[in-house]
């Protein structure tokens, strides 16, 4: 049974090739591991190649046709990870844990941000009068605002909490590369971002 994945954030350059996955067999290691790992997040490359980070920080990838990596539903004989394992339970990407206690891991760079990606920057769209406009980024309408200092002024919105049209995060750099293109909030990588689809967390 395969399970679900959480999105492959990174801080580096990835090509527009590369394919973020969704699901993964619910166990992977290499023919050279001593124990099955629960694959947290993966990737697709253009050849086929397919690679996983597991919960306990580890990689495992290459190709199933080639045997340099092996996926299962059940760990089927060799023990697992307990890193992984825990992490997978308390993430809430399985069930399981101790009857009656609740596990907790709560991952980085998954919930929405506290500060709209848009604030002071020229991520806007001007409303009539000159003075507001309208965040690309969450949708919703804020004071413009110069900064930047007599040698290099600009104009930005203020700093906001993100409204409820927030633009969705990319799968590789989840709201932190966000940038306008053509009038439109996108990742800096050049992946096309979701529009209003993410509601922020209450925190």
């Amino acid at each position: 049974m395969a399970v679900s994945l959480f999105p492959p954030i990174t801080g580096g350059a990835v090509p527009l090739d590369v394919e973020a996955l969704g699901e993964a067999p619910a166990f992977v290691r290499t023919r050279g591991m001593s124990r099955w790992h629960r694959p947290r997040s993966g990737v697709r490359y253009p050849d086929g190649r397919t690679s996983y980070t597991v919960w306990c920080g580890q990689f495992v990838g290459g190709s199933t046709r080639a045997g340099r990596f092996l996926g299962a539903d059940t760990p089927g004989g060799l023990p697992v990870c307990a890193t992984c394992d825990g992490r997978a339970v308390g993430a809430g990407q399985v069930g399981g844990g101790p009857p009656g206690r609740a596990l907790l891991f709560s991952p980085r760079h998954l919930a929405p941000p506290r500060i709209c990606p848009g604030s002071r920057t020229a991520l806007f769209a001007e409303l009539p009068g000159g003075c507001v406009g309208q965040c690309l980024a969450c949708g919703d309408a804020h004071p413009l605002r110069a900064m930047g200092g007599p040698y290099a002024p600009r104009t930005a919105i203020t700093r906001h909490p993100p409204g409820a049209g927030l633009v969705g995060p990319c799968p590789f750099h989840a709201w932190r590369q966000v940038t306008a293109r053509d009038g439109r909030a996108v990742c800096g990588c050049g992946r096309t971002l979701a529009t209003g689809s993410t509601t922020p967390e209450e925190t």
